[in-house]
């Protein structure tokens, strides 16, 4: 038994002991069982009351179009108020002990400081024999934060509820998925493929899954990490490595308050990148108190030991707030040889790289004057990294070594104008360095670097154009100037282009909501626009239009229709050509001759573009209490995708799809400018060079050729229970995909879904949460359809592959013992060991690895002990 597992072993034997003590104690401080689940204020208002035990009111129309988050679990009641307000806009007014009035920011204050009589939302019961005030003036527990109403992902409108379909993952969520890690926990989100630039990604035969750096991205629908724009706090990041997409490993976990999902094209928001959806990881700023934890886990087969220790602490006051957050992970080698499965591996493989990472984050914000407040985030991460390759045994092992640095800045000015529009100046800029060094048997071979940049700086401004009889018709305003920019020692020498764009966003109500109108309770159409000048390609505009229809209380029909594009990478516009000299028949050509490849990027190279439709149903019955259900049917037609146009290289001569990049008996001159273009030359013809006997030049560089369809059903079900003992929480999230593609004109489209390294026809995960007296239980299935092995003849089939996960929590109620607000927590990752289904076409790209990487993983079961403690 090696040194760290007999250490996380004995951490977990230790663990087991905190839990039984932890279990053992009894609360001492007054405490209330909330399971309130994420909802409209409408509905989560009242409830919150009833089972407070408080009555509260607020006009109606303040809550029409604001939901707030789910409180689940055992909680001091004036924290559990503080938590569900907390980003709504709404805050207390008044409190005399039976009867709470809360004000949405922005709004009018009624006379004297109260709510109006006719419109009180009442706590079901309306007892309140243990009510007590819960002001903004504070308590033993702290005042309740007064915050401002924030724009969703999805929509630039501030306290609109975007119609385009978007998935929220709550703090409560992240801590139920037992996870320490940000990219394992946005990969076991079933619209999220793992394929791409991610950890413990085997060799797919493809540059997309190359992954030097180790580091972790986000691919929607698997159309590629620089498919889906990823932001933190709304911003953008600075791309990662020579594939350019965020790497968001960056981003410590424990401070994320939330992960926003937008699953449908968005460049008419948010401009390039956004043709899979967006990504935006919102992390945690009112935050009074602090925040402990410590985690230690293993894989049982051997590897993979992990520690990660976080610290956060926050405070808030009448003007302002500030939080800072550090986190230190270490994370040790999984090797091939450790594992069954791919044992005939060469020995010196990794099938998990080693990594050091410590990470920072601040958020601070101060009102300047009643109508201007600052505000400014920051990250900054290091982090360093090794992986070791051995393509076959009789090959050269390599190693490599990173040093990763990253940072992102973000100040900001927020404006209060006047008749309640808002508008911000932000400001936003973001670097990643990544410095890598490459070893082999005889020592060092080489080191290669890669610098990413963006800078930016806009201005924007919402708020009410005019009144119309159905409602406020809503406007958002925005301009911007973006400067991106690359650098390397190996390909790309040196890159950089700036961006100027203007948007617009209107929110109209057609009719007003009313639930005495049966069969048209209301409808909303939204109309988005964006234009963007790029200083290497020039203009794309992109439009967006999108429709909800309530025919009645608790459904709603929606529908969007928009363009998006993606820019092409510097790496594909300026990576360096190669020229290579090859005997012809290597291509199927004719003997004697020989061939000259142009290998390379190409500087003509248009953006991409997309054009995406859905249609969907939110179920939400109002006599079927915390039931929301969610369907979506997607569809995008995605054209110009750039890639290397011949995807057989050893058939460019004799299969006619690649005519089209083949010139046969160049002259002279075409040879001569090929030549002319690189002072890269190789000869592997096995004779000298000679224009009079090159049958062929192929034009093997970046274009604009291929074309994919995508589309597929995302179906989402929440429900919450009470029994006897406790609240009982159950989900399900599933997503169906068909994927077809026409790698160029010339060649037959074919299916990509369901085949081996791409993203499977189906994914589902599903869970049960039961929370009693503090004791919190989790267990969550996760399923991945059966695949078709394309890599071998005749294909063969792939298994489907379920797995168990398992979260135990205990926390101890907040109180003022030592032990208060302790919690432990044991979460145990494919709770059976299942292994992955066996795969030949795998290890035909690397030998001895006979499973999906992309799709599945030989970690095997994982186990990892967590104790935080709050205060």
């Amino acid at each position: 038994m090696t040194m760290a597992n007999k250490t996380w072993r004995a951490s977990l034997a230790c663990g087991a002991a905190i839990v039984a003590l932890t279990t053992a104690t009894t609360a001492t401080a007054q405490q209330r069982t909330f399971n309130i689940p994420a909802e409209s204020a409408i509905d989560s208002i009242p409830e919150f009351g009833r089972q407070a035990g408080v009555q509260i009111t607020a006009p109606d129309n303040q809550l029409v179009a604001v939901r707030t988050p789910a409180i689940k679990g055992q909680r001091d009641a004036r924290q559990a108020l503080k938590e569900l307000l907390a980003g709504t806009g709404l805050h207390i007014i008044s409190d005399t002990g039976a009867v709470i009035v809360l004000h949405r920011d922005g709004d009018a204050v009624p006379q004297g400081g109260g709510a109006n009589p006719a419109d009180p939302i009442p706590a079901p019961g309306g007892e309140n024999p243990e009510a007590a005030p819960l002001t903004d003036q504070g308590s033993a527990n702290g005042p309740i934060t007064q915050v401002a109403e924030v724009a969703v992902t999805g929509s630039h409108i501030h306290g609109a509820r975007p119609i385009a379909p978007v998935e929220t993952m709550t703090r409560d969520d992240i801590e139920a998925s037992g996870y320490s890690q940000t990219g394992d926990f946005v990969r076991s989100i079933p619209q999220i493929f793992s394929g791409g630039q991610n950890p413990g990604i085997m060799n797919t035969g493809g540059g997309a899954s190359g992954n030097l750096t180790n580091a972790s991205t986000v691919n929607l629908r698997g159309l590629g990490p620089d498919a889906t724009l990823t932001l933190l706090n709304g911003h953008r990041l600075a791309d990662d490595g020579l594939a350019q997409a965020p790497d968001i490993s960056a981003i410590p976990l424990a401070a994320v308050d939330h992960v926003e999902v937008v699953t449908d094209g968005a460049s008419a928001l948010y401009g390039s990148d956004a043709v899979a959806g967006v990504v935006n990881f919102v992390l945690r700023k009112n935050y009074d108190g602090g925040e402990a934890s410590a985690t230690v886990g293993g894989a049982t087969q051997g590897g993979g030991f992990e520690t990660d220790y976080n610290a956060l602490g926050g405070k808030t006051w009448s003007t302002g707030h500030a939080l800072v957050s550090a986190e230190y992970l270490h994370q040790d080698n999984i090797f091939v040889h450790q594992r069954d499965n791919t044992a005939a591996a060469p020995a010196d493989n990794t099938l998990l790289g080693a990594q050091n990472r410590v990470s920072f984050f601040g958020d601070a914000g101060q009102d300047l004057a009643p109508w201007v407040s600052a505000r400014v985030d920051a990250i900054y991460s290091q982090r360093q990294s090794g992986q070791d390759y051995q393509l076959s045994a009789t090959s050269t092992a390599y190693n490599f070594n990173l040093k990763s640095n990253f940072f992102l800045v973000n100040p900001g000015l927020d404006f209060k104008l006047p008749v309640g529009w808002t508008a911000a100046l932000d400001g936003s800029i973001s670097r990643s360095a990544d410095d890598l060094v490459f070893f082999n048997s005889a020592g060092k071979t080489g080191d290669t670097y890669y610098r990413n940049s963006t800078a930016s700086v806009e201005a924007n401004a919402d708020g009410a154009v005019m009144s119309l009889p159905s409602g406020p018709l809503k406007l958002a305003l925005g301009a911007g100037y973006r400067h991106e920019g690359f650098e390397s020692n190996s390909e790309v020498a040196g890159a950089s282009r700036d961006v100027a764009y203007v948007y617009g966003e209107a929110l109209v109500p057609l009719v007003a909501p009313s639930k005495e109108r049966l069969g048209l309770n209301s409808l909303d159409l939204s109309l988005a626009g964006r234009i963007e000048h790029y200083s290497d390609f020039g203009t794309t505009s992109n439009p967006k239009i999108a429709l909800r229809y309530v025919p009645v209380e608790g459904l709603a029909l929606r529908g969007t229709w928009g363009t998006s594009f993606k820019a092409p990478t510097f790496y594909q516009l300026f990576t360096q050509h190669n020229l290579e000299y090859f005997s012809a028949a290597l291509f199927g050509g004719p003997t004697p001759g020989n061939a000259l490849v142009n290998f390379g990027g190409n500087p003509d190279l248009k953006p991409e573009r997309a054009t995406s439709w859905t249609a969907g149903i939110d179920w939400s019955p109002p006599k079927i209490r915390s039931l929301v259900v969610s369907a979506t049917y997607f569809n995008i037609d995605y054209t110009g995708r750039i890639a290397l146009p011949i995807s057989s290289i050893l058939t460019a001569l004799s299969n006619p799809v690649f005519a089209p990049f083949v010139i046969r008996n160049p002259t002279a001159a075409q040879l001569a400018t090929a030549l002319a273009s690189t002072p890269i030359f190789d000869n592997f013809s096995g004779g000298p060079y000679n224009p009079a006997q090159t049958v062929a030049l192929l034009q093997d560089v970046f274009t604009n050729v291929t074309s994919q369809n995508i589309s597929g059903v995302d179906l989402s079900i929440k429900k919450s229970f009470s029994v006897p003992r406790g609240f009982i929480d159950v989900f399900a999230n599933a997503t169906w995909l068909d994927i077809t593609q026409q790698t160029i004109s010339t060649a037959p489209a074919m299916r990509l879904s369901g085949t081996l390294f791409n993203p499977p026809t189906l994914r589902l995960r599903s869970g049960l949460t039961w929370t009693y007296a503090g004791f919190t239980s989790t267990g969550i299935l996760n399923y991945v359809s059966s695949e078709t092995d394309t890599n071998v003849s005749p294909a063969a089939p792939i298994g489907s592959w379920t797995t168990v996960d398992l979260n135990l929590a205990y926390r101890l109620p907040a109180g003022r013992s030592l032990l208060s607000g302790l919690e432990a927590s044991l979460a145990v990752t494919n709770l059976f060991d299942r292994a992955p289904p066996f795969a030949k076409g795998a290890g035909l790209q690397q030998h001895g690895v006979y499973f999906d990487s992309t799709n599945t993983s030989d970690i095997g079961r994982f186990v990892a002990l967590t104790v935080r403690k709050r205060f």
